[in-house]
């Protein structure tokens, strides 16, 4: 929308864990952070330490009218994303919005179909500039997968007796679901990315394990693709403070990956490695081959791939598409709803029809 140049920013919604890791990422970049807004009026913003020394405001409006920024950067609660985008690209700014931009597929639709074309937002699913995430879908475009025959995730962190369990991100009202919607959704929307045919039907469980939280703390979703591809997701909060057991493994015809995308603790540093196995006669004598990414240390979230993230939305303000459009935040959605739906009935659910 704005023309290309290094934009001012305006933040909103400081009362969220991925505040200051954005925050920080963008002190990396050529954009400067104006004002910021934080509607809970309760929140101390003299607590975040990477805003700096700018104007705070209590909503949306007052910050847009006043300080005009090119872009908006939101983590708000799901149920006040919508009308956040909405508020925004009437004023010009663009937007980088926290996933998953709603509560339900419905919402996000409802928002996508308000948008102007000449809109740019961006929603928040980083994973997918990760290295050995673009890796593996250089693998699915050049077949050494094969028909894509199964694949397995699991997002296994720290108990809710180890996070602030009053936080929205945990309030059905203010976000809709729990672990699925806030980390398992991360590996849904990479096998929207990896897969070549859609997911087509969800069957799932979910638990509600943890006194006084009413979003469920556990789910386990069977996924089926439209080429007939059976998958897993396993999602909870089991382990010890500040412990991680994360797994993402593809298994074609013709080739397998197996990857641990995060390690035992939470970060963005050290090295992190792809297995491969060739079945399919490619790779002769070495069927076996693991390759290894070193980290380049840097701040925010995602270190140096969060940041390239980042800077594609950035990129895209001259015209091109944005890293992850609604269109494909909406096909997320979707699935989530539709496991949402198999909990509560105990049924398979189809997901509605995406948009790509």
């Amino acid at each position: 929308m704005n023309s290309v140049k290094a934009p001012t920013v305006g933040y909103v919604g400081l009362d969220h864990h991925h505040a200051e890791p954005y925050l920080q990422t963008l002190s990396t970049l050529p954009a400067t952070v104006v004002a910021a807004c934080e509607p809970n009026p309760a929140f101390d913003a003299d607590g975040v330490d990477a805003l700096g020394d700018v104007p705070v405001y209590g909503d949306v409006e007052t910050l847009l009218a006043r300080e005009s920024p090119d872009v908006v950067f939101l983590t708000l609660p799901n149920r006040d994303t919508p009308d956040a985008i909405r508020r925004a690209v009437a004023a010009g700014c663009d937007v980088f919005t926290e996933k998953p931009a709603a509560r339900t597929a419905g919402e996000l639709e409802a928002l996508r179909d308000d948008l102007p074309a000449s809109a740019t937002v961006c929603v928040s699913y980083p994973w997918q500039s990760h290295p050995i995430a673009r890796e593996l879908r250089d693998r699915v475009d050049d077949g050494f997968f094969g028909e894509m025959r199964a694949f397995d995730a699991r997002f296994i962190a720290s108990k809710l007796d180890y996070r602030d369990a009053d936080h929205f991100i945990f309030d059905p009202d203010a976000s809709r679901g729990g672990i699925l919607q806030w980390l398992g959704i991360h590996w849904l929307q990479l096998f929207t990315r990896l897969l070549e045919a859609p997911i087509r039907r969800v069957n799932a469980a979910t638990t509600a394990g943890t006194d006084g939280v009413a979003v469920e703390d556990g789910v386990s979703l069977q996924l089926e693709t439209a080429a007939g591809g059976l998958g897993t997701l396993q999602a909870g909060y089991y382990l010890a403070e500040g412990v991680y057991d994360t797994r993402l493994d593809l298994y074609g015809e013709d080739g397998a990956s197996r990857w641990d995308p995060m390690g035992r603790e939470f970060g963005f540093t050290g090295e992190t490695s792809l297995e491969l196995e060739d079945s399919g006669g490619r790779w002769g004598a070495t069927p076996h081959r693991t390759t290894t990414h070193d980290y380049e240390p840097a701040p925010g979230y995602g270190g140096s791939w969060g940041r390239e993230f980042v800077e594609a939305f950035f990129d895209s303000r001259a015209g091109g598409e944005p890293p992850v459009t609604v269109g494909d935040a909406l096909d997320v959605l979707r699935i989530t709803d539709a496991a949402y739906d198999s909990a509560r009935t105990g049924e398979w659910v189809e997901v509605a029809g995406t948009d790509h």
